[in-house]
């Protein structure tokens, strides 16, 4: 066995560090910051369409009970045309959801390597209920990436890069890696979706949060803003309620700002999973209050659902800026659930006379789900301990976990490294830990660029 185990450390160890040589290199680069905005023609109405089928940017592997997924995507337009985008995909071991990331060049013909941007973290708010981390939303504004996820509540970390890790999050009263509390809490009647689903524009010094309030009446948006001169801007904000009503078999807006046409724009998919699935667009003049202004359903895929709609790091479309929209699609019956495909289309933005009611001619394309070969190689995305915490009394060996892209785990056996736990509690000897006292503490784990955390406690 120990043969078996040499061997697969081996081929993950090479094949990793020889993706990471070869890896494609996509500059990317900020915009200048968007200038004041001009008020739009409120006679007018925003247009998109879908002119193709568009091109899918994830297909689940073909292997029994492995598909996976990647929803919701939140996307950032960089100054050189490339794309950051970021996924909720299906969680390793005890994660349900996490958020991955990568950067495609301007045609999409390459990416950088896919990777674990965000997880929950061991022992904090985010693992208390469900270790999940989701629905993403991501923004740039003072130097720093904020990811809005989704667990219970909504949540919020940060990083100086756009691949992460995200490590620091929202803790009540300032930015943590050991604790975690949400921005937005639900205190509506019990037993609901709640309170999730982020999405951020900056404008001026204001910071919008969009996010989904799922009680018995549906999944509505509201809206909080926040002062975004402020690091710690989640203690700043102020709610102002719901800005568009509860949708038809809905789910979450992703909304960003047009400079060119001076509005906010919206996009959610209605009748989710359904072959009449579509994709609504409504518009805001004050980020307060919203109204229907279209639909996009020709040339996209039936059974389409969590979509997002592209900007710059500040959430604008600025004049002349290419615009992608993108979404999961594939069945919600036992048998395709969580074996989704993603979609991206080149989208048209534009000014109509009157808003667009009628969906009776508009068409689906003929495209469905279809899946990939697994890859020979691994495509690792993220390490960490086979548990979130441990509860020893004895000295036990941690086994470290390397994860792919497939969904397939390896384990890690050599160059891993621990750090940051309390030494008065434990002491780290290779992999296995060895109790010294009562008490509890966070260890961190590094492998191969890639950072996790789990939790001891010496009884």
């Amino acid at each position: 066995m120990e043969t078996v185990y040499q061997i697969l450390k081996t081929v993950l160890v090479l094949a990793f560090f020889v993706e990471q040589l070869f890896a494609p290199k996509i500059a990317g680069g900020d915009f200048p910051p968007s200038g004041p905005a001009e008020p739009g023609d409120e006679t007018k109405y925003a247009r998109i369409e879908a002119p193709d089928e568009g091109f899918d940017t994830f297909r689940p592997v073909d292997f029994e009970g492995n598909g996976g997924y990647r929803y919701g995507p939140s996307m950032i337009l960089n100054a050189d045309g490339s794309v950051d985008a970021w996924y909720a995909s299906n969680g390793p071991g005890d994660y349900i959801d996490i958020v991955n990331y990568k950067r495609w060049s301007p045609d999409f013909k390459k990416s950088t390597p896919e990777v674990t941007a965000l997880t929950p973290t061991a022992g904090t708010y985010d693992c208390d209920r469900v270790p999940s981390a989701c629905d993403p939303g991501v923004i740039k504004f003072g130097g720093w990436y904020y990811i809005g996820y989704s667990t219970s509540w909504t949540c919020v970390a940060r990083s100086r890069s756009p691949e992460g890790p995200f490590l620091e999050k929202w803790a009540g009263d300032g930015w943590s890696t050991d604790a975690c509390a949400p921005i937005i809490t639900y205190d509506g009647t019990p037993g609901y979706f709640g309170s999730a689903e982020p999405s951020f524009v900056v404008l001026g010094d204001t910071l919008y949060i969009f996010y989904t309030w799922w009680d018995e009446y549906g999944p509505a948006t509201r809206v909080a803003t926040a002062d975004a001169t402020d690091e710690n801007w989640p203690a700043t904000m102020v709610h102002h309620g719901e800005c568009i009503p509860p949708k038809d078999d809905g789910d979450s807006s992703d909304v960003v700002y047009s400079d060119e046409y001076g509005r906010f724009i919206a996009v959610f998919t209605e009748k989710r999973f359904s072959d009449n699935s579509y994709v609504a667009v409504w518009e805001s003049f004050d980020g307060l209050t919203f109204r229907r202004a279209g639909f996009v359903k020709d040339n996209t895929c039936k059974k389409l659902h969590n979509c997002g709609i592209s900007g710059r790091a500040d959430g604008h479309i600025g004049k002349g800026d290419p615009v992608y929209l993108s979404y999961a699609y594939g069945g919600a019956d036992a048998d395709s659930w969580g074996n989704w495909a993603t979609r991206m289309h080149k989208v048209t933005l534009s000014l109509a006379d009157e808003p667009m009611e009628d969906l009776s001619q508009l068409t689906h394309s003929g495209v469905s789900v279809s899946r990939r070969k697994a890859g020979v190689l691994p495509r690792i995305l993220t390490v960490k301990a086979e548990r979130l915490s441990y509860t020893v009394s004895e000295s036990e060996r941690i086994r470290i976990m390397a994860f792919d892209a497939d969904g397939i785990c390896y384990p890690v056996l050599t160059g891993v490294r621990f750090d940051g736990y309390d030494k008065s509690v434990i002491k780290m000897i290779g992999s296995r830990v060895i109790p010294v006292a009562p008490g509890e503490t966070r260890v961190w784990v590094h492998w191969g660029g890639f950072t996790s955390s789990f939790v001891v406690r010496v009884t």
